[in-house]
């Protein structure tokens, strides 16, 4: 069997539409939300779930509400397999190796909500939601999967020649803390983030530059930055053609460099996956 390698260079093009909500999924981070290093747990100090799950095949209706995972719920309408693999899995340019369904071209309805009873009683963050859809991906869809490293192309984050233009965060008030990274402007070709740290950065930068990133700056503190570049699929009678590429930005805005280069990267295997289980 032929394995192939899909990473968000060929999602981003063909399936612009479906990651558009994925890429600004975990862009605003809740400032008190527990630990991502930590497993939430219930009150009680069980690990925590999801005690509602609706999966289902997508059928005629409108999304209406707001997509993504949040407070105590992830909602997401018309998708395929494969972007609830990359929320759940947080893949960014990761490659996946195997056809998540053939030729994925169901697209689902999923909502996961937890009971209100078992709600810690710091708030979770979007990212620890996202990795309680793991075991419900493995429930529903069957879905078996391992981690490998393979060497493939990224691009290495190193400071340009002109000097670092990321300006640092400032607390709005003094001996307050920082909090996580923020936007407060966001479209395509746009970034207006704030308070980020270089592996926020790196996340950011994953989607539009087609590659994983490796960060080599050795920063680490926490950078304001507006960012305005034109995406590859502009068309050419677009007012915003004939701007900056994303690297052509990144150098001239930012002061950073991406530079590339090989590395070994964690990849996920899909070894086996089945058609959703009904609810």
């Amino acid at each position: 069997m032929t394995t192939t390698y899909t990473t968000r260079t060929s999602l981003w093009n063909g399936l612009a539409r479906v990651l558009a909500a994925v890429a600004l999924l975990f862009a605003t981070a809740t400032t008190l939300a527990q630990s991502d290093t930590l497993p939430p747990t219930t009150p009680s100090g069980k690990p925590l779930a999801f005690t509602i799950v609706s999966i289902k095949r997508h059928g005629n209706a409108a999304g209406g509400r707001k997509e993504g995972c949040s407070v105590d719920t992830c909602h997401f309408v018309d998708r395929p397999l494969l972007s609830f693999i990359m929320v759940a899995y947080n893949l960014s340019q990761k490659p996946v190796v195997g056809d998540p369904l053939p030729g994925d071209a169901d697209l689902f309805d999923l909502d996961a909500k937890i009971d209100p009873a078992d709600l810690p009683a710091a708030p979770l963050s979007s990212r620890q939601l996202a990795d309680m859809l793991q075991p419900v991906l493995a429930d529903r869809f069957q879905l078996r999967v391992h981690h490998e490293t393979h060497a493939r192309p990224v691009y290495n984050i190193v400071l340009a020649k002109g000097g670092l233009k990321l300006k640092e965060s400032v607390p709005t008030a003094p001996g307050t803390p920082l909090g996580s990274c923020y936007h407060t402007s966001v479209g395509n070709g746009l970034r207006v983030e704030h308070n980020c740290t270089m592996n926020d950065v790196r996340n950011i930068l994953e989607g539009p530059s087609g590659r994983y990133l490796v960060d080599k700056t050795g920063l680490t503190g926490r950078y304001d930055f507006e960012l305005h570049w034109t995406p590859d699929d502009t068309p050419t009678d677009s007012q915003f053609a004939g701007g900056p590429s994303i690297f052509t930005a990144v150098q001239e805005q930012l002061g950073l460099r991406l530079e590339p280069a090989n590395a070994p990267v964690d990849v996920l295997v899909i070894d086996s996956v089945q058609p959703p289980t009904s609810n």
